[in-house]
């Protein structure tokens, strides 16, 4: 499948007011994603390509988000950024259940101490390697900083160790017994690392089996979100170096 019609995988469409800004190889984008199909939400998908550097030159989306990266919404003209504020808002928007991003004080403080601290552990770990292995040499036209990919990788294991021992400790998922928002923001990070195939963490491990229950529990959503990453696979579009 090629990747500019790629729009055409995802759904559900119709003329709703909602339009959804996303590139399915991002992984925010697919945490959104997963979340708008689980619950039926419908949306007009408009597909940024981030290798093509869409996210700086299609106008339409830098009005959106002046932050020039995916996701973002424009709900009936209500413009908005970043994949935690997105999810959070709708949640509340569409009265989705409860177990999303919890009612409750205490287990809601749960999802937010974990979404405050994604994006400095274990996306900065996960994803850093990512980009550090392949998404920088594309931009820059450089070689890979080879002491950036460790660093990455050394970050992305200190936080396994934070998720495992803290977040996932006696519980199925990161804030509780159900599935929440805080999950479909990190288990995407995870999956990212299935292109390259690298290996962060043992089969069988606590992560292991909560990405499982993660992709078990959201499925068929979870297959439907990562059609790109599972392109990735098929055609080796990614092939560490180290």
């Amino acid at each position: 499948e090629k990747r500019s019609g790629h729009a055409r995988l995802y759904g559900p469409t119709d003329m709703s007011g909602l339009k959804f800004y996303f590139d399915a190889f991002s992984q925010p984008s697919r945490a959104v994603m997963m979340l708008l199909h689980a619950n039926k939400i419908p949306y007009k998908p408009v597909i940024i390509n981030v290798a093509k550097l869409e996210t700086r030159t299609n106008e339409e989306f830098v009005k959106v988000c002046p932050a020039k990266a995916v996701p973002a919404i424009d709900d009936n003209g209500f413009k908005l950024f970043e994949s935690a504020a997105i999810m959070r808002y709708l949640v509340g928007k569409y009265n989705l259940p409860d177990h999303w991003y919890p009612s409750n004080p205490e287990h809601r403080a749960r999802v937010d101490e974990y979404l405050d601290w994604h994006h400095t552990n274990t996306r900065a770990g996960a994803a850093g390697y990512f980009a550090n292995q392949f998404v920088m040499p594309v931009i820059t036209g450089g070689e890979m900083d080879a002491s950036k990919v460790e660093e990455s990788k050394k970050m992305l294991q200190r936080s396994i160790k934070v998720i495992e021992r803290h977040f996932l400790a006696n519980k199925k998922y990161l804030a509780g017994d159900e599935i929440s928002i805080a999950d479909l923001q990190a288990v995407c990070e995870f999956t990212q690392l299935w292109m390259p195939k690298y290996k962060a963490y043992e089969a069988g491990s606590r992560i292991d089996l909560w990405v499982n229950d993660c992709k078990d529990r959201l499925q068929p959503y979870f297959d439907q979100a990562h059609k790109m990453v599972y392109f990735g696979i098929k055609n080796e579009l990614f092939k560490a170096k180290l």
